[in-house]
Order: structure tokens, then sequence, then C-alpha cells
């Protein structure tokens, strides 16, 4: 097996999480926003594409769990940005929503509003993590962020709310192995992962679980992986 460097190691093992937050929302604002020209074309190709995909990529209910489906849905103006490249957080954000039985917005506008509201490296980083945990903000929900790997610290975090965003390392030691973000819902004492790229057997993609805690859905995610940030949502009040 190649051992791993110490850059790959550099990111996940030696800088903090807040830190490595810090640098996704300078990078955003450095980068700058979606240029409103593209936003408003990519809103209509969009609504064609998912209207003409005949349900085969979104039906427009329900969680999302195939994004790897979704490589002709525009998003970002970077050359190798779709939504099926960079589109987690944007897909994640939906799955939020869904989870906390929400009024939904129309996926090309939701995709718009990341557009112009923390998109990083015009979409080849997708979006900061922070930008979908200001939009449930913005949509009335309570929202906490937790940053450490303390399993008995997430567990607690697990029981005060109703829905969470998480963006993780698919391996603690190697930054190469990028990141994901994913809705993680919760359902009575039962936790639920949405968009892992799991399928079942006739191959269609489904969410992982139920898991008894919250930690034991993170770290069940892949047996290298390890949360940069949590967002616990729960309704006001």
């Amino acid at each position: 097996m190649k051992k791993v460097g110490f850059i790959e190691k550099l990111i996940p093992v030696y800088i903090p999480n807040r830190v490595v937050l810090s640098i996704f929302v300078i990078l955003s604002f450095f980068t700058g926003k979606v240029r409103k020209k593209i936003v408003a074309f990519h809103l209509e190709e969009n609504e064609r594409i998912l209207r003409e995909g005949n349900n085969s990529i979104f039906d427009g209910q329900g969680f999302i769990e195939n994004q790897s489906k979704w490589e002709k849905v525009c998003f970002g103006s970077h050359k190798k940005s779709n939504m099926s490249y960079s589109g987690c957080e944007i897909i994640a954000t939906w799955n939020a929503l869904m989870s906390m039985h929400a009024a939904m917005p129309r996926m090309p506008e939701l995709i718009g509003y990341f557009e112009r509201h923390g998109v990083t490296l015009k979409g080849g980083f997708g979006i900061a993590p922070s930008a979908p945990a200001r939009y449930m903000k913005k949509r009335g929900y309570r929202v906490k962020r937790l940053t450490t790997r303390n399993s008995e610290a997430i567990r607690r975090f697990g029981d005060s709310y109703d829905s969470f965003l998480v963006t993780f390392y698919w391996d603690r030691e190697n930054i190469r192995k990028q990141l994901h973000t994913v809705n993680i819902s919760k359902k009575g004492d039962e936790f639920y992962v949405h968009n892992i790229y799991k399928r079942e057997k006739g191959g269609r993609f489904v969410q992982s679980g139920p898991f008894r805690d919250l930690a034991e859905a993170i770290y069940k995610i892949d047996e290298k992986a390890a949360p940069l940030v949590i967002y616990g949502i729960a309704k006001e009040g």
C-alpha cells in the first residue's frame, strides 16, 4: 500500500477544522459569485433538463440519493463544475429541508441561489459548508455548529437537533480523497444518511441506515471518514 505523504495529510491531520472552514469562506469571497447572466441561463436550462429527464434524474419529490446521475444539471462556471461533480452541498440542503417537512423550493432556484451565495471557486469546490447553514437560518431554523471529532460529543449533539448537515473527509489522513456533504435525517431515535452513493440490489440509490446515533451514522459512512463540520438544525422555539 502506498504511504500517504505529508502534503496529503497536512489539511485533514494538522490543520484545525475551524481553520479549514475559514479557508472555504475566504476562497468563496475572493473567487466571487457566478455572474448573474450565467445564473439566469442555468435556471432556464435546468428547468428544461429536469423536466425532460422523465424523472430519471429527479422527480421533484422526496430525498435525493443519486448525485452521480446529475451530471447534466448545470451549476457554477468552473470548467469541471456541475451538480454531479460539486453539487453535494446543494443536494444536502434540499434533503435537510425535506427532513424538516419544509415548504420546498424548486431545485433550479435553489441551485441559482447558491451560485450567488457561498459558491467556492465558481463551483469547482462546490459551496462553502457554512452557506447551507446560513440558508437554513434564513428559512427560520435554529442552527448550531460542531467541529469536534469526539464521538461522545457528536452523540450528545445528535440528541439535541432534528436534522444535520455534515461535511466530512472521506479519508481522515488523505485530502486527495476529497470531502463530501450529506444530510443526516432523524426519525424517532434512528438516523439516516442521504446521498452517500449506496445502492440496493436492483441498482437504485438509497439512504443508509438506520443508525442508533449521530456518531455511528457519520463514522460508518466509511472506515476512514472523519467530520469537518456538523450543523444541527431544529425548529425555533
